[in-house]
This record gives C-alpha cells, structure tokens and sequence, in this order.
C-alpha cells in the first residue's frame, strides 16, 4: 500500500513541476542546503502534529520540537541527499520518510501517509462496489438481443399491465361509490 502513496507523491511532485506549481522554487533542482533552508522556513510557518512527527523521526531528534531548528542547522548536509535524490529521480526506492519529507514539502494532501491510506480505501472500496454492481447488471441482461417476437412479448406483457392496472382504478372507485 505504501508503494501507491510513494507514487502518488512523486506524481504529484512531478506534476506540480511541470505546472510551476511548487511552492518553492528551490524544489526544481533543490542542494542538499536548499533542502535545510526550506525545512527551517516550514517549521517557523507552523507544521502539523503528524508534519512534526515526521520531522522529528527523519532528523532522528529526540529532544522538544521547539529545539529541532538548531538541530536542523547543525544536521549534516549529506543526510539530504536521499532526499535530493529522490527529488531529482535519481533514486527510485527511497526510505518511507523521505517520500513523507517530500510530501510534506509539496503540501501533498491528504497527509500523512494514514490519512492518504484510509481515503484510498474507501474510495477503493466504492469503485469495486460499483464494478460489482454493474457485473450484476450486465449478469441479468439478456445474453441474446431480443427477436422480433419476443418484442411483441414485451408489448403484449405492457398492455396487459396497463390493462390490469385501469381495470384495478375502475374497480376501486365502483367500490368506494357504494
């Protein structure tokens, strides 16, 4: 499952890309600098419990929140890379956190990853019930298209309907009348 939400973050990053829609420039070609310097601007902005959760986990912190920022300042470049990598598509088997380091610097939504799950299900869940639907439907179909006489049939069964039907209304208001 998680490989449907990896590809659908990078999709969406690529997408974003070529709309010039990231909301940061940087993310185009970003440096391993660029990666620190947008993830210092995230946290003054305000993160989410789960963004800084995730933050917290990929920094492999495990002081207070407040103090991550210099933390983040003194985080070795290097261990941006991976992230760089993936970014740039260098790398097409990243670590779980980066694709959700990725996903939180494209405001990829729904996020995080549980929240992405539990939508995917569902709307997973309604397109089978639909196709289930539609077999049934297809199921009670006649195999063969209808002959000639088997339209009378059709037409016949109607009238007698509709016939039954008049003469049930004809009846109720005779009886009410008496």
């Amino acid at each position: 499952m998680f490989e449907l939400f990896k590809e659908a973050v990078r999709s969406a990053y690529l997408t974003k890309k070529k709309n010039g829609e990231l909301p940061y420039d940087e993310l185009e070609k970003p440096s391993p600098g660029d990666l620190r310097n947008l993830f210092l601007l995230l946290m003054a902005q305000g993160l989410s419990q789960h963004d800084q959760e995730t933050l917290l986990r990929f920094f492999m912190y495990n002081g207070e929140y407040a103090e991550l920022d210099t933390h983040i300042r003194k985080y070795d470049l290097d261990k941006f890379r991976p992230l760089r990598n993936y970014i740039l598509g260098i790398t097409s088997n990243p670590s779980e956190d980066v694709v959700k380091m990725l996903a939180i610097l494209i405001d990829f939504q729904p996020r995080p990853y549980r929240q992405w799950r539990e939508g995917y299900l569902a709307k997973s869940t309604v397109q089978t019930e639909k196709k289930e639907n539609k077999n049934r439907l297809q199921q009670n179909l006649p195999s063969k298209p209808l002959t000639r006489s088997s339209n009378i049939s059709v037409r016949n069964g109607l009238k007698l309907l509709v016939s039954l039907g008049i003469l049930s209304t004809v009846a109720a208001v005779f009886i009410a009348k008496d």
